[in-house]
């Protein structure tokens, strides 16, 4: 168990764009030497600066390579029992519901959210000694504007359309002064979301720590109960995708 926070960098490849515009690539990547190094200027006014990670990967490393050094470990020590936690964080169009989700339909470039529910059934059935009973039960939270949204309640959907068309206009640049796209406060998106801690107590086991009163927990019994799940939330927003941003 590594308890330490790990930063991890991976760099996408160059657009269709950049490459029609024979655009020079700016930064470069060494899974060997995790390291990443940015270059700004040009000729004798080149400026190079280097960049230690806790591990990297170029625009060449696959979905595997990159679960299989980065998810896979944490997901041993979520089963021993620690609480982890793992997110994408970015620009607009730099890869991150690419590795995150990836594609459902195609084996090897599945993303590491499927990757980890294949791989949590798999530890959970070769290892009956360990694990005499369990019960998996998977959530989809979305967090906007500091608003809570469970995506598994059905109110939930025509809420997610909206945030998703306000959110293409904001990068688009066409919002407009009277625009209503986006969710009141009093949206039913939340109504009943809570963010709250149980610390547990004295003659109590363990509590649960941080989490969301009232999110919907659905439970799953395979990896295809997971994948079903996303068919249903991450499809529809990723018709939604927006541009690289300049």
């Amino acid at each position: 168990m590594d308890g330490q926070i790990q930063v991890v960098v991976r760099l996408r490849p160059m657009s269709e764009r950049e490459q029609k515009g024979n655009t020079l690539p700016v930064v470069t990547a060494s899974t060997e030497k995790k390291e990443v190094t940015v270059i700004k200027g040009a000729g004798t006014r080149t400026l190079r600066s280097t960049f230690k990670f806790d591990n990297v990967f170029t625009s060449f490393s696959t979905q595997k390579e990159v679960f299989d050094q980065t998810l896979a470990p944490v997901i041993a020590d979520v089963l021993d029992g620690y609480e982890s936690t793992v997110f994408a964080y970015g620009q607009t169009g730099t890869g991150k519901t690419h590795t995150m989700e990836g594609s459902l339909d195609v084996p090897e470039d599945r993303g590491v959210i499927p990757r980890a529910a294949f791989d949590v059934f798999r530890r959970l059935k070769d290892d009956t000694n360990k694990f005499v009973e369990h019960k998996v039960t998977a959530s989809f939270l979305e967090i906007y504007n500091e608003e809570l949204c469970d995506l598994l309640a059905d109110e939930s959907a025509e809420n997610m359309k909206s945030r998703e068309t306000s959110a293409e206009d904001d990068a688009r640049g066409n919002r407009s002064g009277n625009d209503t796209s986006k969710p009141s406060s009093d949206s039913s998106c939340n109504k009943g979301l809570r963010l709250v801690e149980d610390p547990g107590g004295p003659g109590k086991k363990k509590g649960k720590g941080v989490f969301v009163m009232g999110l919907t927990e659905e439970v799953v019994t395979s990896p295809e109960d997971v994948l079903a799940l996303m068919y249903v939330f991450v499809f529809p927003k990723s018709q939604h995708c927006l541009p690289i941003q300049d």
